[in-house]
């Protein structure tokens, strides 16, 4: 007996142009979406759905780019913490 997995939900992607991309899962639309490749404004629909919506308005999108961003804000925290622990050791080595 062959147990058939079901077909992953696909995207229909919609430009500011009018140009249109079928995206093969969400997982995939997620992906393009935190790497840039999809604006804000873009627009997108299930397959099976006649209404686009903005990306940024989808529910499983919501909060990815903050996520993205969070590793950035770390780093130029901690690169800040470092230069200030070298500008405090500096001062008192230079006033011995």
């Amino acid at each position: 007996m062959v147990v058939s997995r079901p077909t992953p939900m696909r995207y229909v992607i919609r430009n500011a142009k009018g140009e249109e991309l079928v995206c093969p899962s969400l997982a995939d639309l997620h992906a393009l979406y935190v790497q840039g490749f999809l604006g804000d404004d873009d627009l997108v629909r299930a397959e099976n759905s006649q209404r686009f919506v903005r990306v940024s308005a989808m529910p499983a999108l919501r909060g990815a780019r903050e996520q993205r961003s969070d590793p950035r804000k770390v780093a130029t925290l901690l690169v800040a913490a470092a230069v200030l622990v070298f500008a405090v050791a500096l001062c008192t080595g230079l006033g011995r």
